[in-house]
């Protein structure tokens, strides 16, 4: 009988946790503005079903700015694939949320949006196509 030997490799990205010095002003933003279903919470964790097995967790500890978190000069940002990125800005808009303008290229459309206490966040929309060519892909 042979048996399945683990290798120590990874098998899955199972979410992102988010840092935020209100967890109940940012629940009613990821579950009311984004969308996203409330799994389960506590007084200083919160856990939202991100689709196909991933998570969104909400963390106590983190600090709100009244600026954009700049995710550029380090960190993560958690990328949301939607269906429609043209509803999903028209929601953010109407919630009065801040955003970058969207951009397009051959592989789908995205943009940068924030949460209120400043986290970027990225909603991605994918063409469902690869170019034949793409003169900036490296070797795997």
């Amino acid at each position: 009988m042979s048996m399945i030997q683990a290798l120590g490799n990874v098998s899955k990205v199972r979410g992102a946790l988010i840092f935020v010095e209100d967890p109940e002003a940012e629940l009613a933003f990821y579950r009311d503005v984004i969308g996203l279903r409330l799994l389960y919470r506590t007084r200083t964790f919160i856990r939202f079903d991100a689709t196909q097995g991933t998570s969104l967790s909400l963390i106590s500890g983190g600090r709100a700015s009244q600026e954009p978190k700049d995710y550029r000069t380090g960190g993560v940002v958690p990328e949301l694939i939607v269906d429609n990125l043209t509803l999903a800005i028209e929601r953010l808009d109407r919630a009065g949320i801040r955003h970058e303008a969207v951009v397009r290229t051959a592989y789908g459309s995205f943009c940068f949006l924030w949460d209120p206490e400043g986290n970027p966040l990225q909603f991605y929309e994918s063409a469902f196509t690869r170019p034949a060519q793409d003169a900036e892909r490296l070797p795997a």
